[in-house]
């Protein structure tokens, strides 16, 4: 409570990302080059362009992310608007007949867009219904046993890559380890808003076994959202530099180290830099109230822009 006196907080503040600057300057790459031609072929050559060229270079790069954990070759890929467009849908359409199983303290974005809230639950129980979870989580930075263990006994789950590009590199390689085998019955979302900084633009992919059922039930959908793609995002996604972007994550997290040493709070090196969560001794005070999530105080920490 000494530590984020309430001058602090900023109530209205859902998991703000941080900008990069290099990642502006791949938009500007990106935009530079548009033609009348592209703009007329979007629907056509555009599609080649998603599936031959982009979509590769999305899935060799959650190849070197999860460290060669992740083979993702043979998967199908879908895009949209954004992450959250894509999301919206699939808990819709599966809530619409089943249950969908949110992790206690995660996203609460994954049910923004449905109808049927009676069928979503706050839960730890999975056994026999869809799980939602973000990797690492936005409870606490983390992928934790618990949470495994979740996604495990599901009968299939939504995941949604969120921080994962901010973890250090031996603990994105464990987590990746630890979803490998979950991979097939997952619905995989890309988050290239928060992990990669793109938020001027969004944009929205999937990436799914192509012998998972919601293929065959949602395929029809799903390629008619992928026509309005952003290739834009598409674009500065593929002119942004990993190297640069690690230098600037390992800069935040040195700030967030010393951040926390500073006020006396516990420093845990783990996890995404992004996001740190604190069990308070005694009663919250009112300040602090609106960063309460499930029990839990979360510090959705902001390091300088750069």
């Amino acid at each position: 409570m000494r530590a984020v006196p309430a001058g602090l907080v900023e109530t209205l503040r859902p998991l703000l990302p941080v900008g990069y600057a290099s990642v502006a300057e791949a938009y500007r790459q990106a935009a530079v080059g548009v033609t009348a031609r592209e703009l007329t072929t979007h629907y056509t050559e555009g599609m080649a362009f998603f599936q031959g060229t982009f979509v590769p270079y999305l899935k060799d790069l959650l190849r070197r992310l999860s460290d060669g954990e992740w083979d993702l070759q043979e998967y199908a890929a879908f895009a949209a608007g954004s992450d959250v467009d894509l999301i919206s849908h699939v808990v819709n359409g599966v809530a619409a007949y089943g249950q969908v199983a949110l992790f206690p303290g995660d996203w609460g974005g994954f049910a923004a867009g449905c109808v049927s809230r009676e069928h979503i639950r706050w839960q730890q129980e999975s056994r026999g219904v869809v799980a939602c979870l973000c990797v690492p989580s936005v409870r606490n930075g983390h992928l934790t046993e618990g949470m495994v263990d979740f996604l495990t006994d599901a009968d299939a789950c939504l995941l949604n890559l969120n921080l994962f590009p901010t973890l250090q590199s031996e603990e994105r390689r464990d987590v990746a380890r630890y979803l490998r085998d979950i991979l097939p019955k997952t619905v995989l979302s890309i988050s290239f808003s928060r992990g990669f900084g793109l938020t001027a633009s969004q944009l929205g992919v999937l990436l799914i076994h192509p012998d998972h059922p919601w293929v065959r039930q949602f395929r029809a959908q799903w390629t008619w959202f992928t026509y309005f793609y952003n290739a834009i995002a598409a674009r500065a996604f593929m002119q942004v530099h990993l190297t640069r972007l690690r230098e600037v994550d390992e800069q935040r997290r040195r700030w967030v180290t010393a951040w926390l040493r500073e006020r006396g709070l516990p420093v845990v090196e783990s996890g995404s830099y992004y996001v740190k969560a604190f069990r308070v001794e005694g009663a919250i005070p009112d300040h602090l109230k609106s960063l309460v999530r499930d029990d839990i105080v979360r510090l959705c920490l902001k390091p300088p822009q750069t």
